[in-house]
């Protein structure tokens, strides 16, 4: 096989795969995943000021 041949069958492989990865991440099903991932930061948030809650309740 020729270089040009290889590297055209290896670019179509890579976007293959691209494609298929990208359907993968906006699927549906991996929505409530996402989302939830997306809220960790708040979490942190909530947790700190509970916490501190806490600290103040037992003084």
């Amino acid at each position: 096989m020729e270089y040009a041949t290889l590297h055209s069958i290896f670019t179509v492989i890579l976007f293959v795969g691209f494609v298929a990865f990208v359907i993968w991440a906006y699927s549906k099903k991996r929505k409530s995943d996402f989302d939830q991932a997306a809220n960790l930061v708040f979490d942190d948030e909530q947790k700190a000021q509970q916490k501190n809650k806490q600290e103040s309740d037992h003084e």
